[in-house]
């Protein structure tokens, strides 16, 4: 093994490494350690061996620890900024489990791209270095497909910054023959969130395959649905959950939490649905709650509840079967609380603002479901439909219409239609820097399918509910909606009329939504 200090001393710290050493991450498929030998700091990377399937791998692909050790010498040899490879072995053993490992350099003190942006977007600023970020990205791309290599995990996690400049990690995931389209559409899909579309186009010139930029990351939907087919299983972002007649799933945590969420933040155990929903259904049965809507239909409370330790506003959302064809049309599709449910997280992961869901318990009897409950966070503010319109400057008002007819705009592009985008289903979320912000209550009226200005023609009728709404405001919706159209005979009164003409101009691409303003 070539090292710098003794062997034997290192051989020994890696006998005892789980007493020395910190275990970072463990994937079930990889450990990863960090430890320190000599005075500096090391990362070790462990493959377990596994059952047939990693086997069968490993026949034809060899070792991954050697793997990710030869990949991690071709970016040396190519000058790509990389972890420096220590040291590959073959047969190593950590509390029993046999595999193999490889040693790196650790590249300290250092924080992951992603990470660093994303606190950023969570204190409401933006990267002071953005655009020499932007450029270090696309070079260290660029020079990666140079020396023919690709890489079948990039995105801004694999991306390491250290005194303003940008290393490339997980060697195991480079590969030999080079750079390939889905690549750079794995990238485009993790900077959509802190990207400018100047940014993007920008990228698209200097890497793609030439041409224009697709309007669509045909990457994308690949990646939401296989975060959506984990939203009902144990994993690492939700959790299932038994309790008496009752039981459901509950969101445990997310990687990247937004600024309008405060439940996004958290991290939520069993332990605190154990604890907080016997009593929290003891009070719903009683009719201890505050009732914010109640009818035919079913009922909206409100209440206080601790998870995590913290307090947190939240709403709790009972519906009721008004009509005796919902016991049959619900066969199949599930219960409306585990549809709200879906839509919710079919919305997050698009970045769409909407309230976070936290819970979804069912009752059944012998396999159908008799009685369900939807928990979310509750979003502090007043609906659109009562927003005191008037309190705020003639910048933040257009901004917040602007915003809100953004997401209409959002929602179709992905493929989606909100049937039921009333002012009443918005709330408007005051934050102290970026200024009023629009989230989505009641999503219960999307659908997979997109049917175009349905939405924005719905909330343009409903304007009139707010006393404060002038036909100047009906001008910030449609611009938000339609910022590439010319609108002709558009009816600036939505209070007179509920049509809406809007005549495309000669238009540049329809383009993806990328952050919110």
């Amino acid at each position: 093994m070539p090292v710098s200090d003794a062997p034997n001393t290192l051989e020994n710290t890696l006998r005892v490494l789980p007493r020395l050493g910190t275990l970072v991450k463990d994937r079930g498929y990889r450990q990863i350690w960090r430890f320190e030998h000599a005075g500096r700091a090391y990362f070790l990377k462990f493959y377990p061996k596994g059952g047939p399937r990693d086997r069968f791998r490993r026949f034809f692909r060899g070792s991954p620890a050697l793997r990710e050790f030869s990949r991690l010498q071709a970016l040396q040899k190519a000058n790509i900024p990389a972890p420096r490879g220590v040291a590959a072995m073959l047969g190593f053993t950590i509390d029993g489990r046999r595999g193999d490992a490889v040693v790196l350099e650790a590249i300290e003190p250092s924080i992951q791209l992603d990470h660093y942006l994303g606190e950023l977007e969570l204190r409401g600023e933006r990267a002071p270095d953005h655009l020499h970020l932007a450029e270090q990205v696309r070079s260290l791309v660029h020079q990666l497909g140079r020396a023919g290599l690709g890489h079948e995990d990039l995105h801004l996690g694999n991306v390491l910054m250290r005194d303003d400049k940008l290393f490339l990690l997980d060697g195991y995931a480079v590969r030999k023959n080079g750079l390939h389209l889905r690549d750079l559409l794995m990238l485009g899909h993790s900077v959509r969130r802190y990207a400018t579309l100047t940014d993007l186009l920008r990228g698209w010139n200097a890497l793609g395959p030439g041409g224009p930029m697709p309007t669509r990351n045909a990457h994308s939907n690949f990646l939401w649905e296989r975060f959506l087919q984990g939203i009902t299983k144990e994993n690492r972002y939700f959790g299932r959950v038994t309790i008496g007649e009752w039981s459901g799933i509950y969101y445990k945590h997310t990687k990247h939490p937004y600024r309008w969420s405060a439940a996004s933040k958290l991290e939520v155990t069993a332990n605190d649905w154990q604890r907080e929903w016997p009593a929290l259904l003891q009070q719903i049965e009683a009719d201890q709650l505050e009732v914010i809507k109640r009818s035919r239909s079913g009922e909206v409370l409100a209440t206080e509840i601790v998870l995590n330790g913290r307090p947190l506003q939240v709403i709790i959302k009972r519906p009721r079967r008004r009509y005796w064809y919902r016991y049959l049309n619900e066969i199949g599709r599930g219960s409306r609380p585990r549809r709200a449910w879906r839509k919710s997280w079919n919305m997050i992961v698009r970045g769409v603002p909407v309230a976070w869901p936290l819970l979804v318990m069912e009752r059944r009897t012998l396999g159908y479901v008799t009685d369900a409950v939807l928990i979310c966070e509750r979003v502090p503010g007043q609906t659109l439909a009562h927003a005191p319109l008037d309190g705020y400057s003639q910048q933040q008002r257009d901004m917040l219409l602007h915003r809100t007819g953004k997401i209409l705009r959002s929602i179709e592009h992905h493929g989606f239609s909100h049937f039921d985008a009333k002012a009443s289903n918005w709330i408007v979320y005051d934050d102290d820097r970026l200024g009023p912000t629009p989230v989505m209550i009641d999503i219960d009226g999307i659908r997979h399918r997109r049917w175009t200005a349905l939405g924005i023609r719905r909330l343009l009728k409903s304007m009139h509910e707010n006393p404060h709404y002038t036909p100047q405001d009906s001008l910030a919706l449609c611009r938000g909606y339609a910022p590439y159209a010319r609108l002709d005979k558009m009816p600036i009164d939505a209070t007179t009329s509920d049509e809406i003409r809007i005549t495309k101009l000669e238009s540049p691409n329809e383009i993806p939504i990328t952050k919110s303003e």
